[in-house]
């Protein structure tokens, strides 16, 4: 298996490893969980990356998207958490660090899928829904009722968002290029 293989799988592992560690945590008076793991996977994707500086541009401007609009949802009641928050419109810890590594994988083993907009419509829709769905379904977060309605938010968030992220990730190669270029 090729190192560019290797760090593919440890991409998408790293995102799923997260994801299950924040819901576990949530739902098991262990909050800090998904940070944690969410910590040790950034510094090592940080240590193994051939693409440092573009990883770091866009964990930033997806991370700060992808949190804003989480803070956004918590304001409007879209959805709720079910452990308590220094301050109270403040999302999770681990929701925060499930951003941060999901904007990684977009560069890397979702790469593929920002060629492909209607694709990565539909994809981001359907996955950022169903994650939120099966978060709720286990307990780490509270989504509003009627949840058809909940769903369909979130779907139609993602599917743009998604859009949105990788126009941004197009742009910051493009600038990074621009940089290296003579």
């Amino acid at each position: 298996m090729s190192a560019r293989t290797s760090f593919l799988i440890f991409n998408i592992l790293g995102l799923q490893i997260t994801w299950a560690a924040s819901a576990y945590g949530a739902t098991h008076s262990q909050p800090h969980l998904g940070l944690v793991i969410a910590l040790i996977y950034i510094i090592l994707h940080m240590l193994f990356t051939q693409s440092r500086k573009q990883d770091l541009l866009i964990l930033l401007c997806v991370g700060i998207i992808g949190i804003s609009l989480d803070h956004t949802n918590t304001y409007f009641g879209f959805v709720s958490f079910n452990e308590s928050n220094i301050i109270h419109s403040m999302i999770p810890l681990w929701l925060i660090s499930l951003w941060l590594v999901f904007s990684l994988t977009l560069p890397h083993s979702l790469d593929w899928l920002g060629k492909k907009p209607w694709l990565a419509l539909l994809l981001g829709g359907f996955g950022g829904s169903s994650s939120y769905w099966l978060g709720h379904k286990l307990g780490a977060i509270t989504l509003s009722e009627p949840l058809a309605v909940s769903i369909s938010i979130y779907f139609l968030q993602w599917a743009i968002l998604l859009l949105i992220a990788y126009r941004l990730l197009n742009v910051i190669r493009q600038k990074l290029t621009a940089t290296i270029s003579p």
